[in-house]
């Protein structure tokens, strides 16, 4: 199960669907509330990036860097903290002694090992590498004559960097088996590319790579180049076979942002067009993991208003598919507001040739800056996420927070007091794609309810909080899940019930 807020209605018989949006937010109380911005928006930092920010993730634990030097006098990246899936931040002890401006920051991750979370970040044309962990200083990947990057890292504890060379034009990439402090293994891509963006590696630690084709350009602008793609598979660790060279994104339009995602076999290649006043998204999509892509997909495409600066990340639950956030501009004069300037979310599961439509997430609105800061995704398992972005508080500018599951469609019937632990039988069952579960709890405790496969596998977390005493009912939104019997389980101060549920699509 993902997208708790949506309803999604899938017309079996061809590829079209409606969509009622319904957004929630539970208060301290839990009653049920209206709230048309998504969620209430949780503080990360009070001062404003100079640079980039970039959301990584390892084991419970959220990490959010920040390019900014106001926060303390010796720091240029300050990391904030979360063991609460973004409830509270903490500003960590470690962080960059180095005062500039970043070109760009990514987390990268790299099996399951306890320290195996990094960040990269490029200043100056220099590419370095920080252990966030373990805090050994930080050390340069490689100095100086690189316009940009992009790293991920393999289930198996291998990181792959793709690098932009300024003089040559090349794309050379590098491996590392050691967690990134040595790079034997190295090819090149292309003597005619730039700006490298890759997927992140997950199903069968395969990626796609897209970067400009720099023999395609029109004119002197170098981001009206076709985007190309290529995909990349790990043979053995730290060692990638490539396949589907091929120009993908060919609108003679600058494309000043594109960024791939895959899953499942699914990829979407996402990426802007045009100039300022008419900044609209699209996507291309292949569905034989970058064999073949479609023509351009309306991503969103939206007159008076300019759709940039985008994030993207995957889920796997379920059907699996893609969760997209970006910031809408009305190009009005004056401040932003929430009614003017919005960021915006929407996800396409891997079996919709579309997206759903926008929801908007912000409280604090958004504006552009040449700092640079656009927001991050950090997917949180089993089937919630979270975004950081930079929003606008009066005068100031501060670093915010929110997540999916803020908004549960969760609601306590006040008017009924509970007298026992029980769990219900949800209605309708069986169900497409939406049904009821009731449930009732004597005493205030922490309460989970969680959703299973035949195999005993969790393919949803629905609760994960402190509820009060009461009687409630949640709305179970199953779209992305397929055809099937599954179990739900309610467990609090000792309770524990389950029951059997039914979708048939």
């Amino acid at each position: 199960m993902k997208k708790l807020i949506l309803f999604l209605l899938i017309i079996l018989s061809g590829v079209s669907f409606s969509q009622n949006i319904v957004e929630k937010a539970i208060l301290s109380n839990n009653n049920l509330q209206e709230n048309p911005t998504w969620g209430n928006d949780i503080l990360v930092s009070s001062f404003e990036p100079i640079g980039p920010i970039a959301g990584g993730k390892l084991g419970n634990t959220l990490y959010i860097a920040i390019n900014d030097t106001l926060a303390t006098s010796n720091l240029g990246i300050i990391l904030f903290k979360s063991t609460n899936n973004g409830n509270n931040w903490t500003l960590s002890l470690n962080g960059i002694a180095l005062r500039g401006k970043m070109d760009r920051m990514v987390f990268a991750n790299c099996g399951p090992g306890p320290d195996s979370i990094y960040l990269f970040f490029q200043y100056q044309n220099t590419i370095y590498r920080w252990n966030v962990i373990n805090n050994i200083g930080f050390q340069i990947f490689t100095t100086g004559g690189f316009r940009s990057f992009d790293i991920t890292g393999s289930s198996t504890g291998a990181l792959y960097i793709f690098l932009d060379a300024i003089s040559s034009n090349q794309i050379p990439r590098y491996a590392s088996t050691d967690g990134g402090y040595t790079w034997p293994i190295t090819a090149v891509v292309t003597s005619s590319g730039a700006i490298p963006r890759v997927s992140k590696m997950v199903t069968g630690d395969t990626l796609i790579l897209s970067y400009y084709n720099i023999t395609t350009i029109v004119g002197s602008d170098t981001a009206t180049a076709y985007i190309r793609t290529a995909r990349y598979s790990q043979t053995s660790n730290g060692t990638l076979a490539s396949a589907y060279f091929q120009d993908v994104a060919t609108e003679g339009l600058p494309k000043h942002e594109f960024k791939p995602a895959m899953t499942k076999g699914v990829v979407w290649l996402i990426y802007t067009t045009g100039t300022t006043g008419n900044i609209n998204i699209y996507g291309r999509r292949s569905i034989n993991a970058g064999q073949n892509f479609s023509s351009a997909i309306n991503v969103a495409v939206n007159p008076n208003v300019d759709e940039y600066w985008f994030s993207i990340d995957v889920y796997q639950v379920g059907v699996g598919g893609f969760d997209l956030v970006y910031y809408s501009d009305s190009l009005q004069s004056g401040p932003s507001t929430n009614n003017t300037d919005k960021l915006l979310y929407c996800f396409s599961p891997t079996t919709l040739p579309e997206f759903s439509l926008p929801v908007q997430i912000s409280q604090y609105p958004p504006g552009w800056s040449a700092a640079d800061y656009k927001p991050s995704i950090i997917e949180i398992p089993s089937n919630d996420f979270g975004v950081t972005w930079v929003g606008a508080d009066g005068v100031s500018k501060r670093v915010y927070w929110d997540r999916l599951l803020y908004t549960t469609r969760i609601k306590n019937e006040n008017s009924v007091t509970a007298e026992k632990f029980s769990l219900e039988q949800n209605y309708p069952n069986p169900f497409n794609p939406t049904t009821t579960i009731k449930f009732e709890i004597p005493e205030n405790g922490f309460v989970t309810l969680k959703v299973y496969n035949v195999l005993g596998e969790e393919v949803a977390t629905l609760i994960s909080e402190n509820l009060n005493y009461g009687i409630y009912t949640y709305d179970f939104d199953a779209s992305n899940l397929s055809s099937g019997i599954y179990f739900y389980t309610l467990e609090t101060k000792g309770f524990k019930d389950t029951k059997k549920m039914v979708i048939i699509k």
